[in-house]
Parts: structure tokens; sequence; C-alpha cells
């Protein structure tokens, strides 16, 4: 009995393990679309950093003032020494779509050109990595946001872009980032990935083992409900009669 104690000790382990393990993968693949953005509610300043790898450090910047000139702070800290942009789209509440090539932020430049003198509200441009260039532009009367992104080619692709809010708050997941927000990294699903294998394993040698050790130590039938096996009495002793 006490073996088969163990065996289900053992697969109790197991299952506990496989519930740790779940935990770990919805971590590790349930990120959120916004995760690592910096919401900055920035008045009428904005200081943007690029890092490597060719990512804006602010992705969303909330409750911008209106009808007012704004400073742009654009620092380069990306080590690769690429050049990159902070190019606004003159085109209020439009977001362009994830993954697009850089032909189509400039069709979409020189579609708002017909209404602006350059279809942008600001486009400034880094220089080497260290390299901060400060600019000024008129922001819209109205409330509403505008996507900034990067024109290098391919940059944009690779996720850098993001958006300002004129004189409001918007929920960030109201926004599609893509998938250039942080995540995991391949070394946490290898990890995971084991750690589930193991777990798979450790169950199934939990089920054999307490079975075959169990089998080896089964209860008696009266425990499990059956009547005790009759034995025949012996007929009782007769004391032999003294001579």
């Amino acid at each position: 009995m006490r073996v088969r104690h163990r065996g289900r000790g053992a697969l109790a382990i197991a299952l506990a393990l496989a519930v740790v393990a779940g935990g770990a993968v919805s971590v590790a693949t349930g990120r959120v679309a916004v995760a690592g953005v910096v919401h900055d509610n920035s008045g009428s300043v904005i200081n943007e950093t690029v890092v490597s790898p060719f990512t804006f450090v602010t992705r969303v910047y909330e409750n911008v003032s209106t009808g007012t000139n704004i400073t742009i702070n654009f620092f380069n800290g990306d080590t690769t020494g690429a050049t990159h942009t902070f190019t606004i789209l003159d085109r209020a509440n439009y977001q362009v779509p994830t993954g697009s090539p850089t032909s189509t932020l400039f069709s979409l430049i020189k579609a708002a050109a017909n209404n602006t003198t350059n279809g942008t509200l600001a486009n400034v441009s880094t220089a080497a990595e260290g390299n901060t260039k400060v600019a000024t532009f008129a922001a819209p009367a109205a409330a509403g946001y505008y996507e900034f992104f990067c024109v290098i080619p391919g940059h944009f692709a690779d996720g850098m872009f993001g958006f300002i809010v004129f004189g409001e708050y918007i929920d960030p997941s109201f926004f599609d980032l893509g998938s250039s927000t942080p995540g995991p990294g391949l070394a946490v699903f290898i990890i995971v990935g084991t750690i589930v294998s193991l777990t798979v394993l450790a169950i199934v040698l939990g089920f054999v083992v307490g079975r075959r050790r169990g089998a080896e130590f089964e209860m008696p039938p009266e425990r499990l409900g059956y009547p005790e096996p009759q034995v025949p009495a012996e007929p009782p002793q007769v004391p032999p009669k003294a001579p």
C-alpha cells in the first residue's frame, strides 16, 4: 500500500508541474499588443528616442496640446549608426496598415500633400548615433490622432511607427502596433517547450509506475467490499479420558 501512494504522489507532482508549465506558456505567448509602449502626456513637447534595433522608445503620446507649436527633440540612440526619421503623416484618425512597404508611406504623404504643403505635420531626420535634432510644427486645432513613422526603406515594416493623440486620451490598445512590441524571445520558448515535454513525460511515468507498483500491493477483497472468505472451523479438541 505504501508504494502505491508513492505512485499517486508522483502523479500529483507531475500534474502540478503541468499547471506551472501551462502558466509559463500563457505568459510567454499571451502578449498584449501594446506591451512595452511608453505613454507620454507630453503637453507641447515631444521627446523621442530611437534605440537598437530600429525601435522608437515612445510609441503613443497622449493629450498633446492642440492649436499651438509643438517642439520635437529627436535623439538617435541606435548603436548601428543608421539614419532615421520622425515623420508625422498629415491625415487625422488614420492607421497605416501594419507591414506596409515604404512606397505606401510615400503614396500616403503625396496624397495628403493635396491638402497641405508637404503631406506631413513634421519630418525630422537624424544623422549619426548620439545626434539630436530639434524642430517645431503647428499642432492641429481639433482633437484626434496622427501616425508617425520612419520613412527609411524597411524601417516601418520593422515596427518604427507610433501615434500622437492631440487634445484627448485614447486607450493604447486601440492602435495596431503590430508584432514589433517586445516579446519573450526564442530562448524563452525553448525553455518552456522543454518544461512542457518533461511534464508530459512525468505524467506518463506517474501513471505507468503507479499502476505497476500498485498491482503488487493490491488491497484484499474485504477492503473492496467483497465478503471475507469463509475458513472451515476446526472441530473442537476433546481432551483424552483419564485412564
